[in-house]
Protein backbone atom coordinates (compact mmCIF):
# COMPACT_ATOMS: atom_id res chain seq x y z
CA UNK A 1 0.00 0.00 0.00
CA UNK A 2 1.58 3.26 -0.93
CA UNK A 3 2.19 5.98 2.00
CA UNK A 4 2.20 9.09 2.47
CA UNK A 5 5.80 9.30 3.47
CA UNK A 6 6.63 7.80 -0.14
CA UNK A 7 4.45 10.10 -1.94
CA UNK A 8 5.90 13.54 -0.16
CA UNK A 9 9.70 13.22 0.54
CA UNK A 10 11.30 16.10 1.64
CA UNK A 11 14.42 14.33 2.28
CA UNK A 12 14.30 11.98 -0.87
CA UNK A 13 14.45 11.86 -4.51
CA UNK A 14 10.41 12.35 -5.28
CA UNK A 15 10.18 9.21 -6.90
CA UNK A 16 5.97 10.00 -7.53
CA UNK A 17 6.17 13.54 -7.27
CA UNK A 18 9.29 15.02 -9.02
CA UNK A 19 8.12 18.14 -11.60
CA UNK A 20 9.83 19.31 -14.67
CA UNK A 21 10.08 23.01 -14.04
CA UNK A 22 7.73 25.11 -16.67
CA UNK A 23 9.73 25.66 -20.19
CA UNK A 24 13.54 25.84 -18.58
CA UNK A 25 14.18 22.38 -20.09
CA UNK A 26 16.74 21.81 -16.98
CA UNK A 27 16.71 18.17 -17.79
CA UNK A 28 17.70 18.84 -21.38
CA UNK A 29 20.51 20.95 -20.58
CA UNK A 30 22.14 18.85 -18.32
CA UNK A 31 22.00 15.95 -20.45
CA UNK A 32 23.39 17.78 -23.55
CA UNK A 33 26.30 18.96 -21.11
CA UNK A 34 27.17 16.38 -19.83
CA UNK A 35 27.32 14.54 -23.09
CA UNK A 36 29.76 16.33 -24.39
CA UNK A 37 33.49 15.67 -24.16
CA UNK A 38 35.89 17.66 -21.71
CA UNK A 39 32.94 19.64 -20.48
CA UNK A 40 32.58 20.53 -16.90
CA UNK A 41 28.67 20.95 -15.94
CA UNK A 42 28.29 23.61 -12.60
CA UNK A 43 24.58 24.50 -11.26
CA UNK A 44 24.05 26.95 -8.84
CA UNK A 45 20.68 27.77 -7.33
CA UNK A 46 19.62 29.08 -4.00
CA UNK A 47 19.58 26.70 -0.88
CA UNK A 48 16.78 23.95 -1.30
CA UNK A 49 16.02 24.80 -4.57
CA UNK A 50 17.07 21.03 -6.28
CA UNK A 51 19.93 21.01 -7.42
CA UNK A 52 21.10 17.68 -5.70
CA UNK A 53 17.30 16.21 -6.99
CA UNK A 54 17.72 17.33 -10.67
CA UNK A 55 21.06 15.70 -10.73
CA UNK A 56 19.71 12.71 -9.97
CA UNK A 57 16.67 12.72 -12.12
CA UNK A 58 18.95 12.91 -15.12
CA UNK A 59 22.17 11.27 -13.88
CA UNK A 60 20.75 8.64 -12.05
CA UNK A 61 21.56 7.72 -8.47
CA UNK A 62 23.06 4.39 -8.93
CA UNK A 63 25.77 6.77 -11.38
CA UNK A 64 26.80 9.63 -9.06
CA UNK A 65 29.31 9.78 -6.71
CA UNK A 66 28.82 12.50 -4.48
CA UNK A 67 31.53 14.48 -2.80
CA UNK A 68 31.12 17.89 -0.63
CA UNK A 69 33.16 20.53 -0.71
CA UNK A 70 33.31 20.67 2.60
CA UNK A 71 34.98 18.11 3.50
CA UNK A 72 37.51 18.62 0.69
CA UNK A 73 41.08 19.95 2.21
CA UNK A 74 43.10 18.98 -0.89
CA UNK A 75 43.27 17.48 -4.49
CA UNK A 76 43.62 13.85 -2.68
CA UNK A 77 40.43 14.23 -0.57
CA UNK A 78 38.68 14.20 -4.16
CA UNK A 79 40.27 11.19 -5.28
CA UNK A 80 40.30 9.41 -2.14
CA UNK A 81 36.26 10.32 -1.80
CA UNK A 82 35.93 9.02 -4.97
CA UNK A 83 37.57 5.57 -4.45
CA UNK A 84 35.72 5.34 -1.61
CA UNK A 85 32.66 5.30 -3.06
CA UNK A 86 33.95 2.85 -5.91
CA UNK A 87 34.77 0.34 -2.75
CA UNK A 88 38.55 0.39 -3.74
CA UNK A 89 41.02 -0.70 -0.97
CA UNK A 90 43.51 1.79 0.47
CA UNK A 91 45.90 -0.59 -0.27
CA UNK A 92 46.57 -3.44 -3.00
CA UNK A 93 48.80 -6.47 -1.98
CA UNK A 94 50.63 -8.58 -4.50
CA UNK A 95 52.74 -11.92 -3.71
CA UNK A 96 55.32 -13.03 -6.16
CA UNK A 97 56.07 -16.29 -5.05
CA UNK A 98 58.38 -19.23 -6.20
CA UNK A 99 57.52 -23.22 -5.54
CA UNK A 100 59.84 -25.76 -4.45
CA UNK A 101 59.92 -28.76 -3.84
CA UNK A 102 61.44 -30.94 -0.58
CA UNK A 103 61.07 -34.62 -0.40
CA UNK A 104 60.76 -36.26 3.16
CA UNK A 105 60.80 -39.67 4.24
CA UNK A 106 57.76 -41.24 6.68
CA UNK A 107 57.20 -44.88 8.13
CA UNK A 108 54.13 -46.17 7.58
CA UNK A 109 52.26 -49.29 8.64
CA UNK A 110 50.83 -51.07 5.42
CA UNK A 111 48.57 -53.50 6.72
CA UNK A 112 48.04 -55.76 3.47
CA UNK A 113 51.46 -57.13 3.78
CA UNK A 114 51.57 -59.36 6.96
CA UNK A 115 54.19 -61.38 7.97
CA UNK A 116 53.76 -65.08 8.40
CA UNK A 117 53.64 -66.11 11.20
CA UNK A 118 52.87 -62.56 13.31
CA UNK A 119 49.97 -61.45 11.89
CA UNK A 120 51.44 -57.56 11.97
CA UNK A 121 51.56 -55.68 9.25
CA UNK A 122 55.18 -54.77 7.78
CA UNK A 123 57.26 -51.42 8.18
CA UNK A 124 57.51 -49.62 4.62
CA UNK A 125 59.58 -46.22 4.38
CA UNK A 126 57.70 -44.14 1.79
CA UNK A 127 58.58 -40.99 0.63
CA UNK A 128 56.21 -37.75 0.39
CA UNK A 129 56.96 -34.42 -1.80
CA UNK A 130 55.53 -31.21 -0.11
CA UNK A 131 55.63 -27.39 -1.96
CA UNK A 132 57.16 -24.83 -0.34
CA UNK A 133 56.00 -21.36 -1.10
CA UNK A 134 58.59 -18.17 -0.84
CA UNK A 135 58.64 -14.41 -2.72
CA UNK A 136 58.63 -11.34 -2.27
CA UNK A 137 55.22 -9.12 -0.85
CA UNK A 138 54.69 -5.81 -2.84
CA UNK A 139 51.73 -3.37 -1.62
CA UNK A 140 50.33 -0.59 -3.54
CA UNK A 141 48.81 2.55 -2.43
CA UNK A 142 46.11 4.10 -4.23
CA UNK A 143 47.11 6.50 -7.64
CA UNK A 144 44.88 8.88 -7.26
CA UNK A 145 43.52 10.44 -10.60
CA UNK A 146 45.09 7.60 -12.92
CA UNK A 147 43.07 5.10 -11.15
CA UNK A 148 39.88 6.64 -10.91
CA UNK A 149 40.13 7.40 -14.96
CA UNK A 150 41.07 3.74 -15.32
CA UNK A 151 38.04 2.87 -13.18
CA UNK A 152 35.10 5.08 -14.90
CA UNK A 153 36.77 7.79 -17.68
CA UNK A 154 34.83 7.49 -20.60
CA UNK A 155 31.63 5.82 -18.75
CA UNK A 156 28.16 7.34 -17.30
CA UNK A 157 29.60 8.11 -13.75
CA UNK A 158 29.44 11.47 -13.11
CA UNK A 159 31.69 12.63 -9.61
CA UNK A 160 28.80 15.29 -8.15
CA UNK A 161 30.85 18.13 -5.94
CA UNK A 162 28.03 20.00 -4.05
CA UNK A 163 28.74 22.83 -1.74
CA UNK A 164 32.02 24.05 -4.38
CA UNK A 165 31.53 27.46 -2.36
CA UNK A 166 32.48 25.48 1.40
CA UNK A 167 36.26 25.45 -0.20
CA UNK A 168 38.84 27.53 0.65
CA UNK A 169 40.24 29.59 -2.16
CA UNK A 170 43.13 27.83 -2.43
CA UNK A 171 41.70 24.27 -2.30
CA UNK A 172 39.14 25.25 -5.13
CA UNK A 173 42.24 26.32 -7.21
CA UNK A 174 44.01 22.92 -6.20
CA UNK A 175 40.77 20.82 -7.12
CA UNK A 176 39.43 22.78 -9.97
CA UNK A 177 43.55 21.79 -11.64
CA UNK A 178 42.03 17.90 -10.78
CA UNK A 179 39.21 18.04 -12.12
CA UNK A 180 40.61 19.78 -15.71
CA UNK A 181 42.73 17.06 -15.90
CA UNK A 182 40.30 14.22 -14.98
CA UNK A 183 37.94 15.92 -17.49
CA UNK A 184 40.15 15.14 -20.17
CA UNK A 185 40.73 11.84 -19.53
CA UNK A 186 36.80 11.23 -19.23
CA UNK A 187 35.91 11.43 -16.11
CA UNK A 188 32.25 13.52 -16.19
CA UNK A 189 32.31 15.96 -13.41
CA UNK A 190 28.80 18.59 -12.23
CA UNK A 191 29.69 21.47 -9.91
CA UNK A 192 26.76 22.74 -7.15
CA UNK A 193 26.95 25.79 -5.51
CA UNK A 194 25.20 28.97 -4.27
CA UNK A 195 24.57 31.48 -7.27
CA UNK A 196 26.77 34.31 -5.72
CA UNK A 197 29.76 31.67 -5.95
CA UNK A 198 28.68 29.72 -9.17
CA UNK A 199 31.40 30.97 -11.15
CA UNK A 200 33.90 29.53 -8.77
CA UNK A 201 35.01 26.72 -10.45
CA UNK A 202 36.47 28.73 -13.84
CA UNK A 203 37.71 31.65 -11.41
CA UNK A 204 39.57 28.59 -9.91
CA UNK A 205 41.34 27.98 -12.98
CA UNK A 206 40.88 29.68 -15.89
CA UNK A 207 41.55 27.21 -18.14
CA UNK A 208 38.16 25.87 -17.53
CA UNK A 209 36.73 28.76 -19.19
CA UNK A 210 34.89 27.52 -22.12
CA UNK A 211 34.94 24.31 -20.79
CA UNK A 212 32.52 24.78 -18.12
CA UNK A 213 28.68 24.42 -19.01
CA UNK A 214 26.46 26.61 -16.54
CA UNK A 215 22.84 25.77 -15.46
CA UNK A 216 20.88 28.11 -12.94
CA UNK A 217 18.17 26.71 -11.42
CA UNK A 218 16.37 29.58 -8.96
CA UNK A 219 13.72 29.32 -6.73
CA UNK A 220 10.84 27.95 -7.83
CA UNK A 221 7.58 29.50 -8.74
CA UNK A 222 4.32 28.69 -7.30
CA UNK A 223 2.60 27.00 -10.35
CA UNK A 224 5.84 24.61 -10.33
CA UNK A 225 5.80 24.12 -6.54
CA UNK A 226 1.53 23.44 -6.66
CA UNK A 227 2.82 20.49 -9.24
CA UNK A 228 3.97 18.26 -6.40
CA UNK A 229 0.89 18.40 -4.76
CA UNK A 230 -1.61 18.12 -7.84
CA UNK A 231 0.36 15.26 -8.59
CA UNK A 232 0.95 13.72 -5.52
CA UNK A 233 -2.54 13.83 -3.15
CA UNK A 234 -4.43 12.11 -5.99
CA UNK A 235 -1.97 9.00 -5.51
CA UNK A 236 -3.30 8.93 -2.01
CA UNK A 237 -6.63 9.25 -3.42
CA UNK A 238 -6.95 12.69 -1.26
CA UNK A 239 -9.41 15.32 -3.38
CA UNK A 240 -7.78 18.97 -2.28
CA UNK A 241 -9.00 21.62 -4.79
CA UNK A 242 -5.74 23.23 -6.56
CA UNK A 243 -6.58 26.53 -5.57
CA UNK A 244 -6.08 25.15 -1.86
CA UNK A 245 -3.07 23.37 -2.94
CA UNK A 246 -1.25 26.79 -4.17
CA UNK A 247 -1.92 28.29 -0.89
CA UNK A 248 0.33 25.52 0.05
CA UNK A 249 2.97 26.46 -2.41
CA UNK A 250 2.67 30.23 -1.88
CA UNK A 251 4.11 29.20 1.64
CA UNK A 252 6.94 27.01 0.26
CA UNK A 253 8.96 30.45 -0.26
CA UNK A 254 10.08 28.97 -3.43
CA UNK A 255 11.89 25.38 -2.26
CA UNK A 256 10.45 22.69 -3.26
CA UNK A 257 11.58 20.60 -0.32
CA UNK A 258 9.38 22.50 1.85
CA UNK A 259 6.82 22.43 -0.41
CA UNK A 260 7.45 18.26 -0.04
CA UNK A 261 7.15 19.13 3.84
CA UNK A 262 4.11 21.28 3.90
CA UNK A 263 2.30 18.12 1.52
CA UNK A 264 3.68 15.69 3.79
CA UNK A 265 2.22 17.70 6.95
CA UNK A 266 -1.25 17.87 5.34
CA UNK A 267 -1.54 14.20 4.99
CA UNK A 268 -0.55 14.08 8.51
CA UNK A 269 -3.14 16.76 9.40
CA UNK A 270 -5.90 14.86 8.12
CA UNK A 271 -5.00 11.45 9.26
CA UNK A 272 -3.82 9.90 5.96
CA UNK A 273 -0.77 7.53 6.26
CA UNK A 274 -1.52 5.77 3.22
CA UNK A 275 -3.82 4.97 -0.09
CA UNK A 276 -7.03 5.57 1.58
CA UNK A 277 -9.37 3.20 0.56
CA UNK A 278 -11.83 5.60 -1.46
CA UNK A 279 -11.21 8.96 -2.87
CA UNK A 280 -11.96 11.36 0.24
CA UNK A 281 -12.42 15.32 0.03
CA UNK A 282 -10.56 17.31 1.98
CA UNK A 283 -10.73 20.78 2.39
CA UNK A 284 -7.49 23.46 3.17
CA UNK A 285 -9.21 26.40 5.47
CA UNK A 286 -7.30 28.83 7.35
CA UNK A 287 -7.23 27.51 10.53
CA UNK A 288 -6.20 23.92 9.37
CA UNK A 289 -3.34 25.69 7.28
CA UNK A 290 -2.27 27.64 9.69
CA UNK A 291 -1.47 24.54 12.12
CA UNK A 292 0.11 22.62 9.19
CA UNK A 293 2.33 25.24 8.34
CA UNK A 294 3.21 25.41 12.25
CA UNK A 295 3.79 21.88 12.43
CA UNK A 296 6.15 21.80 9.36
CA UNK A 297 8.10 24.72 10.96
CA UNK A 298 9.54 22.24 13.67
CA UNK A 299 11.82 20.91 10.53
CA UNK A 300 13.20 24.17 10.12
CA UNK A 301 14.06 25.91 13.40
CA UNK A 302 15.79 28.92 13.47
CA UNK A 303 15.39 29.43 16.95
CA UNK A 304 18.53 30.67 18.35
CA UNK A 305 19.35 33.03 15.09
CA UNK A 306 15.81 34.35 15.25
CA UNK A 307 16.26 35.46 19.16
CA UNK A 308 19.79 37.29 18.42
CA UNK A 309 18.25 39.00 15.76
CA UNK A 310 15.22 39.98 17.77
CA UNK A 311 17.65 41.31 20.05
CA UNK A 312 19.72 43.17 18.19
CA UNK A 313 23.07 44.68 19.21
CA UNK A 314 24.06 45.62 22.67
CA UNK A 315 22.36 49.08 22.96
CA UNK A 316 25.24 51.90 24.14
CA UNK A 317 23.66 55.07 24.79
CA UNK A 318 20.19 56.20 24.31
CA UNK A 319 17.51 52.98 24.85
CA UNK A 320 15.83 52.22 21.14
CA UNK A 321 12.28 53.43 20.57
CA UNK A 322 9.42 51.13 21.51
CA UNK A 323 6.62 50.86 19.12
CA UNK A 324 2.99 49.45 19.56
CA UNK A 325 2.61 46.87 16.90
CA UNK A 326 -0.61 45.60 14.59
CA UNK A 327 0.25 42.49 16.49
CA UNK A 328 -0.23 43.87 19.94
CA UNK A 329 2.49 43.40 21.28
CA UNK A 330 5.57 46.24 21.72
CA UNK A 331 8.83 46.19 20.78
CA UNK A 332 11.75 48.43 18.96
CA UNK A 333 12.95 48.71 15.48
CA UNK A 334 13.96 44.84 15.40
CA UNK A 335 10.86 43.57 16.43
CA UNK A 336 9.05 45.84 13.85
CA UNK A 337 11.50 44.58 10.34
CA UNK A 338 11.08 40.64 12.04
CA UNK A 339 7.61 41.49 11.88
CA UNK A 340 7.35 42.80 8.57
CA UNK A 341 9.45 40.16 6.60
CA UNK A 342 6.61 37.25 8.71
CA UNK A 343 3.60 39.55 7.10
CA UNK A 344 1.92 39.07 4.27
CA UNK A 345 3.36 37.73 0.61
CA UNK A 346 6.61 35.83 1.29
CA UNK A 347 9.57 37.62 -0.74
CA UNK A 348 13.06 36.81 -0.26
CA UNK A 349 14.70 39.83 -2.44
CA UNK A 350 13.59 42.95 -0.50
CA UNK A 351 13.97 46.38 -1.53
CA UNK A 352 14.79 49.47 0.94
CA UNK A 353 11.84 51.37 -0.16
CA UNK A 354 9.68 47.78 0.09
CA UNK A 355 11.35 47.15 3.45
CA UNK A 356 10.44 50.33 5.26
CA UNK A 357 6.65 50.15 3.48
CA UNK A 358 6.07 47.09 5.22
CA UNK A 359 7.92 47.80 8.70
CA UNK A 360 5.65 50.66 8.88
CA UNK A 361 2.95 48.35 8.03
CA UNK A 362 3.14 46.36 10.84
CA UNK A 363 3.18 49.85 13.17
CA UNK A 364 0.20 50.98 14.50
CA UNK A 365 1.04 54.09 15.72
CA UNK A 366 4.16 55.28 15.63
CA UNK A 367 7.35 53.58 12.75
CA UNK A 368 10.98 53.37 12.76
CA UNK A 369 12.82 55.85 10.51
CA UNK A 370 14.49 54.13 7.49
CA UNK A 371 17.71 54.92 8.46
CA UNK A 372 17.12 52.55 11.54
CA UNK A 373 15.47 50.13 9.51
CA UNK A 374 18.89 49.66 7.43
CA UNK A 375 20.75 49.37 10.38
CA UNK A 376 18.45 47.03 11.79
CA UNK A 377 18.76 44.85 8.32
CA UNK A 378 22.40 45.04 8.24
CA UNK A 379 23.16 44.28 12.02
CA UNK A 380 20.31 40.93 11.49
CA UNK A 381 23.10 39.95 8.24
CA UNK A 382 25.73 40.69 10.28
CA UNK A 383 24.02 38.12 13.11
CA UNK A 384 24.07 35.44 10.81
CA UNK A 385 27.36 35.47 9.77
CA UNK A 386 28.67 35.36 13.00
CA UNK A 387 26.21 32.18 14.16
CA UNK A 388 26.87 30.86 10.51
CA UNK A 389 30.02 31.66 8.95
CA UNK A 390 29.91 29.26 6.44
CA UNK A 391 26.78 29.58 5.53
CA UNK A 392 24.67 32.56 3.64
CA UNK A 393 21.41 32.87 5.57
CA UNK A 394 20.39 36.07 5.20
CA UNK A 395 22.06 39.64 3.90
CA UNK A 396 21.77 42.75 3.50
CA UNK A 397 23.43 44.96 0.74
CA UNK A 398 23.26 48.79 0.65
CA UNK A 399 24.00 49.40 -2.65
CA UNK A 400 21.66 50.86 -4.90
CA UNK A 401 18.31 52.40 -4.17
CA UNK A 402 19.03 52.21 -0.40
CA UNK A 403 19.34 48.44 -0.39
CA UNK A 404 18.16 45.09 -0.61
CA UNK A 405 17.88 42.89 2.19
CA UNK A 406 18.20 38.99 0.83
CA UNK A 407 16.96 36.22 2.58
CA UNK A 408 19.10 33.49 0.78
CA UNK A 409 18.61 30.58 3.21
CA UNK A 410 14.20 29.90 2.31
CA UNK A 411 13.66 27.80 5.63
CA UNK A 412 14.50 31.12 7.67
CA UNK A 413 11.73 33.09 6.02
CA UNK A 414 9.26 29.54 6.83
CA UNK A 415 10.27 29.70 9.88
CA UNK A 416 9.77 33.22 10.67
CA UNK A 417 6.29 33.45 9.04
CA UNK A 418 4.86 29.89 10.38
CA UNK A 419 6.99 29.02 13.50
CA UNK A 420 5.97 30.11 16.85
CA UNK A 421 9.31 31.80 17.53
CA UNK A 422 7.69 35.83 16.91
CA UNK A 423 5.63 35.21 19.46
CA UNK A 424 6.82 33.47 22.41
CA UNK A 425 9.86 36.64 21.91
CA UNK A 426 6.92 39.27 22.14
CA UNK A 427 5.48 37.73 25.06
CA UNK A 428 8.80 37.48 26.92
Amino acid sequence: MLRAVEVFTPNNFPVYTYVERGDNNLEDAFRRALSTPNTVLSVSGPSKSGKTVLAERVIGKENIIYVSGAELGGASDLWGAALDALNQPNTITDENSVAKSRSESHEASINSEIVPGTGVGAKKVAKRETQIKSGITNSFGRSGLSQVAKLIGGSDTVIFIDDFHYMTRPVQTEVARQIRAGSGQGIKFCTASVPHRSDDVVRSNHELRGRTTHIDTNFWDVNDLSQIGVQGFPLLYMAIDESEIQLLAVEACGSPQLMQQICLQTCIYFGVEEKLPKVGNFKVEKKSLSVILNEASNTTDYRSLLTNMHIGPRIRGTPRASHTLLDGTKGDVYRAVLLALATGEPITDIPYANLVERTQAVCSTTSPTGQSIASAAEQMAKAAREMYPDQRIIEWDSGAGGGTLTIVDPYLLFYLRNSDGLRKLGQA
